[in-house]
Parts: C-alpha cells; sequence; structure tokens
C-alpha cells in the first residue's frame, strides 16, 4: 500500500460533525483484490476487510505508520483471494477474524488453486443485523448471498458507505457459478441493495473500481423486476 492507494472521504454532512472516516485500500494478489483499512481519524480502532495474497506486512505497516490498532479482520465471503492473509495478519495484530457462519469452513485453507493456504478460526459472526462498531463509525452487517452463501457487505449509513465485497461492483454483480453461488439468491440480494440502500451511497468493491448505488441503479431494477440476472448496463 502506497501514498497513491489512499481513498479518503470528506467529514459527514451535518449534524453529525465529529462523525469521520479514513479509508485505504490496496490491490493484491494475482486476483486483483482490493484490501480496505478503514478507521474514524481519530480513534486508534481500526478495520481491516479482506487481506488478499500479500496483504499482511504492507496493512501491518499502515497501522503501524498510522498508529492505529487493529480491533478485527473481516472477510466480505470466504473465498481465496479475499481471505489469503487472514493467518499473516493475525498473527501480526492478534486482531479477531469475523465472517458469516455459512462461510466459516472456507478458512480451513483447502482451496482449488493449489495454494498452500494456512486455516485459520473466526471468532467473531458477521451475522446479518450484527453491527461493527470501530471508533465513531458503526457499520452494519447485511446478508446478501448469491456470490457465496455467507457474503455480506459492511454498511456505514452515516458515512453513506457501503463496502459490498463481492455482491457488488461497478457495473457488475459476483459471479454465481462457483460452489456456493446462487442466481436466485443472487437475484434477491441485489434487489434489496437497489431497494434499502440511498442512491447517494458510495460502493467501494471487492475487486476494480468504486462506483455508487446511484450508477448501478438502472440495472439494478431491471434485475429486480425480471427476478431473473440480467447483463448489467
Amino acid at each position: 500500500m502506497t501514498d497513491d492507494a489512499v481513498v479518503e472521504s470528506s467529514s459527514a454532512p451535518a449534524p453529525d460533525l465529529q462523525h469521520s472516516v479514513r479509508l485505504e485500500i490496496g490491490v493484491f494478489g494475482p486476483w486483483e483484490t482490493n484490501a480496505y483499512l478503514v478507521w474514524d481519524g481519530r480513534s486508534p480502532d481500526a478495520l481491516i476487510l479482506d487481506p488478499g495474497m500479500g496483504a499482511a506486512d504492507p496493512l501491518i505497516g499502515r497501522l503501524r505508520e498510522h498508529g492505529l490498532r487493529l480491533n478485527v479482520i473481516a472477510n466480505s465471503h470466504g473465498h481465496v483471494d479475499h481471505i489469503f492473509d487472514d493467518a499473516p495478519l493475525l498473527r501480526g495484530t492478534d486482531a479477531p477474524i469475523a465472517i458469516h457462519p455459512d462461510d466459516a469452513y472456507r478458512l480451513d485453507g483447502r482451496n482449488s488453486y493449489g495454494f498452500a493456504l494456512e486455516p485459520v478460526s473466526a471468532t467473531r459472526d458477521l451475522r446479518e443485523g450484527e453491527q461493527v462498531h470501530i471508533g465513531d463509525l458503526v457499520f452494519d452487517v447485511l446478508h446478501l448471498p448469491g456470490h457465496s452463501e455467507g457474503s455480506v457487505c459492511l454498511y456505514e449509513e452515516r458515512q453513506a458507505l457501503l463496502l459490498s465485497g463481492d455482491v457488488l461492483f461497478a457495473g457488475s454483480y459476483g459471479r454465481t457459478d462457483l460452489p456456493g453461488g446462487s442466481e436466485e439468491q443472487m437475484v434477491v440480494s441485489l434487489a434489496r441493495l437497489g431497494r434499502e440502500i440511498p442512491p447517494a451511497v458510495r460502493v467501494l468493491p471487492g475487486h476494480g473500481p468504486e462506483t455508487t448505488i446511484e450508477r448501478e441503479l438502472p440495472w439494478l431494477r431491471r434485475i429486480a423486476a425480471a427476478g431473473r440476472l440480467l447483463v448489467p448496463g
């Protein structure tokens, strides 16, 4: 992670003048997975989401540089490209690993790519309705299966920010043809995002550039109306 990869937001709008967010993003591994470091700019508490292959050392370096304490290593889901550096990050920070229970079995080290992946165990569940508190930030956990059984998004309502994992991308959605994927569940999840998340919300996905709900809303609504997956755009 370098300063060139920093993505920062401005302070939250009034009346919540004490609420802010800081974000850094790094792209790691052959799958070019986005890893996120998130904190509120005042508290030393921090969250890391989806530490992909090679992410642990750079992320630990950024934690030290900013004087942060890692509170949780969160996984948006259990695919290998999003959990690869859970173990070294755990060793370097002693922070708990969190994932939805339906994807927790994916942390056992087995993978179809032939990589030697160190198994870990989650000690915190990212269930629907749970909240992740990072300083003044409050992320609601949204269980949105379809890409995997336990895919989740983290939604910070006051900051209008959605960490969407592999559910929603700029101009697309996550694959449903991998083990644990489901077209029917993805339709429901995408329809929910289009229905419940305000258009102005920034979307920071598991791969690729950021977007907003507003940009994706036309095709999200078409999928919801059709009741099946369609080609976005």
